[in-house]
């Protein structure tokens, strides 16, 4: 059996419509996420957010190392029998006990070196998190191979608003960082309702010698290039506790968390419709470079407008939305939000890389871009916070720049056909930030943040819809046309 045989194609019209529940899921969940910044962030202190910010990256290497990269390797293979199945299930559990006792052992000595003893009982109880997501890792590659996005939608829902709502009941209760660390919880008990309702928890096959051999072999060098990534995107977290302190760490932190948004927002339609397609086109080079540059451009016209528009009108959000004590987070959001479209389309080079089996390349690429974010994140800490942005945004750039030259040429994809494929967003998106741009400079100093926000944000949206409209009239369902091609719909 093929790997394309192995990877059921769903329906076409299952794939319309899973893709568009989950688009519509993650625009609610981005929602939810920006109406809950203004609360929380009069709620909580930046010290609370800067514990979290040191605690989380640990749990996500424990996480990391408990998942082993083993469910692309499943994703990939025909597994008749179930016993690869099976195998990483068990694997995943067993990985996942281990580390939770690690890390509770370990949680004092890790606070003792960051200089926070808040963060060691913190570690104890996101500890759990790691069994939760081995309890998802079966499930979400039964569902992957299904086509069934709108379970991916729903769990993204439903966790995000019973892990907002006990955030909010926590901070109105005094409970500081505790209401976010309640959020992470509940959102992970969430997430394992919806996916082991939505399949049958049971795993019929037999853990074997052979697969597991399979899934080390080729989850290994993806565990790496994810610990490298996670490093990436922590080093400078851990600096600036370490250097400058929980207080100036949870401004960076609350920053990087909103720039961010975009992406992680996108990653789940990226992963469970991207992902598969490009595992079973397996040597259909031509078919992922058109998959390929039809994400890479839905990612960039999401993404640019969104970001450089933040960093057009931070001063505006930072004083409406979260309030005057977050007043020095509004330079780093401007360093960070152009960075964070260069981020963006990373992921989607790096999906490409993992859906073609290329985890040692992947490795190769990480250990790039954790070196340069390090190197960065170093060299900026003796300016201080802006020093550490300024050079994490440069590397960031630098780095996801790399990722997406690997993944053109692993499929064949020419630099002119990439740069035709993007330049509407190009276009539209500068045509924005030169409107509105020119807009705040007339605007008087006096007016109200309030009306210039609204105007500021109203004229980049027209501008940035009405130059795509004039110079390329794509509409949504151009952008799902790769999505058919590579699961065997004619594109009409």
């Amino acid at each position: 059996m093929s790997i394309a045989d192995a990877i059921a194609a769903p329906s076409p019209r299952k794939i319309a419509i899973g893709v568009a529940l989950i688009s519509a899921a993650n625009i609610l969940r981005l929602a939810i996420q920006l109406l809950m910044f203004p609360v929380l962030a009069r709620l909580l202190s930046p010290a609370d957010y800067g514990i979290m910010a040191l605690a989380v990256p640990i749990t996500m290497f424990a996480l990391t190392i408990a998942d082993g990269g083993m469910g692309p390797a499943l994703l990939r293979t025909a597994d008749p029998d179930g016993n690869v199945e099976a195998t990483m299930f068990w694997t995943a559990v067993g990985a996942s006990l281990t580390l939770v006792a690690v890390m509770i052992v370990a949680a004092n000595p890790i606070a003792e070196a960051m200089s926070h003893a808040g963060v060691a009982t913190v570690l104890v109880w996101l500890a759990p998190i790691l069994v939760l997501n081995a309890l998802c890792a079966v499930p979400s590659v039964r569902n992957q191979r299904r086509g069934a996005t709108w379970v991916f939608a729903l769990g993204d829902i439903s966790s995000t608003i019973a892990g907002v709502g006990v955030a909010l009941y926590g901070a109105l209760n005094g409970w500081s960082v505790w209401s976010l660390v309640a959020q992470q919880l509940v959102l992970w008990v969430v997430k394992v309702i919806v996916l082991t309702g939505s399949v049958k928890l049971r795993v019929p096959g037999m853990p074997s010698r052979a697969a597991f051999v399979y899934l080390m072999s080729n989850g290994m060098p993806l565990v790496g290039a994810n610990l490298l990534t996670l490093f990436s995107a922590s080093i400078d977290n851990i600096l600036i506790g370490r250097l400058l302190g929980v207080e100036q760490l949870g401004l960076y932190a609350l920053a990087y968390q909103i720039v961010r948004i975009p992406e992680s927002v996108l990653v789940g339609p990226i992963l469970v419709t991207f992902l598969p397609a490009i595992a079973r086109l397996a040597d259909d080079r031509a078919q992922a470079a058109s998959l390929f540059l039809g994400t890479l451009r839905m990612m960039f016209g999401l993404a640019a407008p969104l970001m450089l528009g933040l960093a057009l009108v931070s001063d505006l959000a930072v004083m409406l939305l979260l309030g005057p004590r977050w007043q020095e987070a509004t330079i780093l959001l401007r360093l960070l939000a152009p960075a964070a479209i260069a981020q963006a389309m990373g992921f989607v080079a790096m999906a490409l890389l993992l859906g073609r089996g290329r985890s040692v390349l992947q490795f190769r690429l990480a250990l790039l871009n954790a070196g340069g974010i390090f190197a960065g994140a170093l060299a900026g800490s003796a300016s201080g916070l802006v020093g550490v942005a300024f050079g994490v945004a440069l590397a960031a750039c630098f780095g996801n720049t790399v990722y997406v030259v690997a993944a053109m040429r692993e499929i064949g994809l020419g630099s002119r056909d990439l740069l035709r494929g993007l330049m509407p967003a190009i276009v539209a998106t500068a045509a924005m930030v030169i409107g509105v741009g020119g807009l705040r400079m007339l605007l008087p100093p006096d007016m109200s943040p309030l009306v210039a926000m609204f105007l500021a944000v109203s004229t980049g949206t027209c501008l940035f819809a009405l130059t795509l409209q004039l110079i390329s009239p794509a509409t949504l369902a151009a952008y799902l046309v790769p999505f058919r091609r590579a699961n065997g719909r004619p594109s009409s």
